[in-house]
């Protein structure tokens, strides 16, 4: 008899467990499909919202719709990434335009919802928006940003803040840049698009020589990418006025060497007997992109200098001056006294003879 209730009792077991796998599966099932429902009415939803907007956001180029469709809230989310994606992709009067529409449609308030929502998503399209339509209104909240723990949060509300106002940002910024350590030197060079290229440089440059050695000799470097001289008279002060640390010295060399002031070439010269060798690097780099023919005997007195990087980028510096051609570099080559400085000349000597026999053909 027990026998038989210990069997009942394990079919029932295995009735449940079998019922509860099978119910489980079919939850799952049911949560697929509802998630696939879901997504493609937000889909479908998405479609229809761009293909009214789209021609609107287009025809405002020219001239604000007389007319304008009414926005639910799900439809409105999906104007704000239309129309901020237009917004960055036109320049001058249209961008007015569009910031007509926006407040016509209430994108502005609408926005200001947003700004503090649970979703990370939200409040960075709230702060994008708002920067775009110049919102003097959200200033403080902005400000409060720029030390949010979200580094990318953070990021955008710098670049907000430069498209309501450059001139009063910069100031705000500039300490910022100097204290964040997760704020990459790129992203900073393309927050200050709105502000401009010379804006951008000398306030970057004056966050570098506020900040610590580390991050304001990634920042100087990252400075190239303007093609703006505005950064160099900081860092000018910045040497003058004292020893830097030999990263930010290094750093500063690099950017006169990429911005080819000839007012640089004293600092430049300067920094060749340096008792580091990455400083010397630099400035025989820098020396040969600036230098003039009487800075021919500095580079080659550099063949000689007791760390092989300093005499590769001596001799590619020879190479590269302007005057330089095959015939030339080769009486340098010969008149050495070294082995191992002519050696550092040699595979520049076959790139400038390879160039001067296979000459680059123009159309």
């Amino acid at each position: 008899m027990s026998g038989l209730d210990q069997s009942d009792l394990t079919l029932r077991i295995g009735a449940i467990a079998a019922i509860s796998i099978y119910s489980a599966v079919s939850l799952l099932l049911v949560g697929i499909l509802s998630l696939r429902y879901i997504r493609r009415n937000k889909e479908r939803r998405r479609r229809a919202v761009t293909e009214t907007w789209r021609p609107l956001l287009t025809e405002c180029v020219a001239e604000v719709p007389d007319t304008l469709p009414p926005l639910t809230t799900r439809d409105h989310l999906v104007l704000l990434y239309l129309w901020n994606h237009c917004y960055e992709s036109i320049r001058g009067d249209a961008r007015a335009n569009l910031r007509e529409l926006a407040r016509r449609t209430g994108s502005d308030r609408f926005a200001k919802g947003l700004l503090h929502a649970r979703l990370l998503r939200r409040r960075l399209l709230a702060i994008v928006t708002l920067g775009h339509l110049q919102e003097r209104s959200i200033w403080n909240d902005l400000t409060a940003m720029l030390q949010a723990e979200n580094a990318f949060l953070s990021l955008v509300a710098a670049k907000a803040l430069l498209h309501i106002d450059a001139s009063a940002a910069v100031p705000l910024i500039i300490p910022v840049i100097s204290m964040r350590t997760d704020w990459s030197p790129l992203k900073v060079v393309a927050i200050f698009e709105p502000a401009g290229a010379d804006i951008a440089a000398e306030a970057i440059a004056k966050a570098a020589c506020l900040a610590s050695p580390a991050i304001g000799s990634r920042l100087i470097r990252h400075l190239a990418a303007t093609q703006s001289r505005h950064a160099l008279p900081p860092l000018r002060a910045l040497l003058q006025n004292g020893s830097p640390p030999d990263d930010l010295l290094a750093a500063c060399l690099f950017l006169f060497g990429e911005c080819s002031d000839p007012r640089d070439v004293g600092t430049i010269r300067t920094h060749l007997s340096h008792p580091t060798w990455y400083v010397r690097l630099q400035a025989a780099s820098a020396l040969g992109k600036v230098g003039i023919e009487d800075d021919e005997a500095r580079l080659i007195a550099l063949l000689n200098d007791e760390h092989w990087w300093v005499r590769y980028r001596a001799a590619e510096a020879l190479a590269n001056l302007p005057w330089m051609n095959s015939q030339r570099l080769a009486r340098l080559h010969n008149a050495l006294t070294t082995v191992e400085s002519q050696e550092q000349l040699l595979p520049f000597l076959a790139q400038l003879n390879a160039k001067a026999h296979h000459p680059a053909r123009t159309a």
